[in-house]
Formats: structure tokens, C-alpha cells, sequence
């Protein structure tokens, strides 16, 4: 009997044993992942703040775009002068026949 008690304790001597093993694997694991976790968080946080940044931008490019004129609209606005300024040249040039 004291042979099978030693035997016993023994045994739930070495399964604590192991399981205090266990333990500390598992804390240092949990220590680690929310370090790692933390760290995702600070990228996201990173990464939000890039991509509204690049929003801006990109809201900005699209008002100017829209702002600047193409070149099919240059032409016809320089036409369009062109033709005004012909327009008041004639009328100068009738202004000073009339005098």
C-alpha cells in the first residue's frame, strides 16, 4: 500500500511537474500573441492613416482634373478669342472708316 501511495505521488508529482511545463509554454505563447496582436493593431491604425491620406489625394487629383482644361477645350476657347478678336478688329476698322 505505502509502495502504490509512493508510486501515486510520484506520478502526480511528475504530471504537475509537467503541467507547470505546460503552463509557462502557454503564458509565454499568450505573452507573445498579444504582443504580435498589439503590434497588428499599431499597423492598422498605420495603415488607416495612410489610406485616408491617399483618399485626400486622390479626391484633390480629381478636382483638379476636373478644373484643368483638356486640350480639345484649349483649342476651342482659343478659337472662339480668335474669332472674337477678329471680330473687334472689323469693328475698329468700321469705326475708323465712318470718322
Amino acid at each position: 500500500m505505502a509502495k502504490d501511495l509512493g508510486e501515486q505521488l510520484a506520478r502526480i508529482g511528475h504530471k504537475a511537474e509537467l503541467l507547470v511545463t505546460r503552463q509557462q509554454m502557454l503564458l509565454k505563447q499568450n505573452a507573445d500573441l498579444r504582443q504580435q496582436l498589439d503590434d497588428c493593431r499599431a499597423q492598422v491604425i498605420a495603415l488607416q492613416g495612410q489610406l485616408q491620406k491617399a483618399n485626400m489625394e486622390l479626391e484633390h487629383l480629381r478636382i483638379s482634373s476636373a478644373l484643368s482644361p483638356d486640350s480639345k477645350t484649349v483649342a476651342e476657347t482659343r478659337a472662339f478669342i480668335s474669332n472674337l478678336v477678329r471680330e473687334i478688329d472689323a469693328c475698329v476698322d468700321q469705326l475708323i472708316r465712318e470718322v
